[in-house]
């Protein structure tokens, strides 16, 4: 480094900062190297600092794409005149207001985040979002380049942030570039009509443009543009799943895959189903409804912010886009599930898991400490079964074969001989957990693995220096993972962390990066056996303390999921479709039993 001034104010600033709070200093030095993007103009970047040892070159707020109000982004890029100061964050994407979460929720986020890329702790919002920033380790690379690492945000694709991950210690220790970026959330990023009129899917297409202008340009950088792994969590898990069968928008963008809590064959909506979603939202901003084009027009007058700020509730998110635009390509040809299945997808090398308690503390959100009885549980069971009827039946004035679904989940999850106080709260969390998350998990490795090297692991273990006083029944939920994934036990001066969270941060953050590197995670510098999913084999590791493997073929319940449930659940609705095209009651009464009978002879 040349800035010996700053230098020494920076050593002061870490004097002082480590007298009051005995943490860690984490500041910026202005003078990485300039860097010429062909076509674009010259970026400056900043040096991030902690400590007086660990460098990292940052190049943050770079526009990847241009966004226009329900059109595709537009990769063109006008060249910027003199040097463009990429030293700061650029404003997120408009969204929707963070909902509310728990305590311990916000805290562990608050840790993942590390609380350093805002400067103000306030975030700016604007419309023509397409932002990306590029953590570059402080160093000479290797002959070919650095690998790069792709993050797409977590997020329900209406709110979310590249600023919700700080990756400073997996590209200092690592040696991997890592991109982030912004792109379009909620109706900014997911409108669609059944018309043809608007495609939908923009948030993708963005995502799609970012590594487009990654692939292009991370040799610029010193990354290597032929390890490209994507990797995202939650609603960024869902996003890299779809770019596996996004056909030709990502087609060669990426060389690898990390798909984290999130379920890759999770059902897509389908354009019509929002149909509803769009009637309250023309009738909020008083926009006329039909003609479509009228509508968007109206829509397209709508200041951002008021558009963001007003919307009713409406769960956007991708849908099947195949034939709604006669100028682009579907980005959704079909269902995900479907597409895997017969192998229409591109086939690059995956990692993929979950934690052990997914949603624990969404279900049981202010209620960590309380008993759930044993009708609290047959009630969630049913909960399960009924919404499972109503998507094959779509009318269930009549049926009431749903308490047979109900039955056999309960049977399988309320007959253990489990002594601990809190055995129906697990019950509801490991039967959500084990048909929302692992049993997806199973089954999609089950498909790729004749195609694609596949690695799957269940996270059960949880840092030991922060949230202690979760209640003792609760393993591991979502987001805690991320701490030893991106390396936060040797970044935040928020917790006083223990030799253990950073020697398993270690083991964590070597595995995501070998495999990064070298397609597999056991590569070098970790003593770990961790086999890819065969078709006869599928095995699981399970990250805890002792980093054993597990075969899921030897779980019942995800076999229950699996194969026994489906069959269930078509055999009833078969059966509450015959009752509802019958003529009498005594139909009505007496055919339920009979199709108890046939599904027992069937099954079993």
């Amino acid at each position: 480094m040349k800035c010996k001034r700053r230098d020494f104010l920076a050593n002061l600033a870490i004097f002082f900062h480590l007298v009051s709070s005995y943490g860690f200093i984490y500041v910026q030095c202005v003078d990485a190297p300039f860097i010429h993007i062909p076509g674009n103009g010259v970026i400056s970047g900043t040096y991030l600092k902690m400590f007086r040892t660990q460098n990292v070159k940052a190049y943050l707020g770079i526009r990847y794409a241009h966004a226009r109000r329900f059109q595709p982004p537009d990769i063109e890029l006008t060249p910027w005149k003199g040097i463009f100061n990429a030293t700061s964050f650029a404003p997120d994407c408009w969204q929707n207001p963070m909902p509310s979460v728990g305590r311990e929720t916000e805290q562990i986020l608050k840790i993942i985040s590390s609380e350093t890329n805002s400067d103000d702790g306030g975030r700016k919002y604007e419309e023509n979002c397409l932002y990306l920033n590029v953590f570059v380790p402080d160093g000479l690379p290797e002959i070919n380049g650095y690998a790069v690492v792709v993050w797409v945000h977590s997020g329900d694709f209406s709110t979310g942030s590249p600023a919700d991950v700080n990756p400073f210690q997996l590209v200092f220790k690592q040696k991997v570039i890592v991109v982030t970026f912004s792109y379009r959330l909620n109706i900014f990023g997911f409108f669609t009509t059944d018309d043809g009129e608007a495609q939908g899917n923009y948030g993708l297409m963005d995502q799609s443009a970012a590594l487009y202008w990654v692939k292009k340009n991370i040799n610029l950088f010193g990354g290597d543009s032929n390890r490209i792994t994507l990797m995202g969590h939650d609603a960024g898990a869902t996003s890299v799943a779809l770019h596996m069968t996004s056909g030709e928008w990502s087609k060669g963008g990426f060389h690898k895959a990390i798909i984290m809590s999130g379920n890759p064959l999770n059902a897509v909506k389908m354009p019509y189903e929002y149909e509803g979603s769009l009637d309250q939202v023309s009738s909020v901003f008083g926009c006329p409804r039909r003609p479509t084009s009228m509508f968007m027009q109206c829509l397209k007058r709508v200041d951002a912010k008021r558009l963001s700020e007003n919307l009713p509730s409406v769960s956007w998110g991708p849908v099947v886009d195949f034939g709604l635009s006669n100028t682009s390509y579907p980005f959704i040809e079909n269902q995900p599930e479907i597409l895997f299945k017969k192998g229409s997808y591109h086939k690059v090398p995956v990692i993929i898991g979950v934690t052990d308690m997914e949603e624990v503390l969404t279900l049981f959100k202010d209620n960590l400490d309380t008993e759930i009885s044993a009708a609290d549980t047959e009630g969630f069971f049913s909960d399960i079964a009924v919404t499972d009827m109503h998507k094959l039946v779509r009318n269930y004035e009549w049926c009431s074969n749903y308490e047979l679904i109900t039955d056999a989940i309960n049977f399988m999850y309320a007959n253990e001989s489990d002594q601990d106080v809190k055995k129906a709260n697990k019950h509801i969390i490991s039967a959500h957990t084990e048909k929302f998350y692992i049993t997806p998990m199973q089954s999609f490795a089950d498909m790729i693995s004749n195609y694609s090297t596949v690695y799957s692991y269940l996270f059960k273990m949880r840092p030991r220096s922060v949230l202690q006083d979760l209640p003792s029944w609760i393993s591991v939920p979502k987001y805690f993972d991320q701490v030893f994934v991106w390396g936060n036990p040797y970044m935040t001066n928020m917790v006083d962390w223990k030799s253990s969270d950073k020697r398993n941060s270690d083991i964590i953050m070597t595995l995501w990066a070998n495999f990064a590197k070298t397609s597999n995670p056991t590569k070098s510098n970790v003593y770990i056996k961790w086999n890819a999913v065969t078709p006869n084999n599928d095995s699981v590791l399970l990250i805890d303390e002792a980093f054993n493997t597990d075969n899921l073929l030897n779980n019942q319940r995800i076999h229950f999921w699996k194969t026994l449930y489906p069959k269930i659940l078509y055999y009833s609705a078969d059966c509450c479709n015959s009752t509802m095209s019958g003529g009498s009651l005594v139909i009505v009464t007496t055919i339920p039993i009979l199709c108890t009978l046939s599904i027992i002879v069937n099954i079993f």
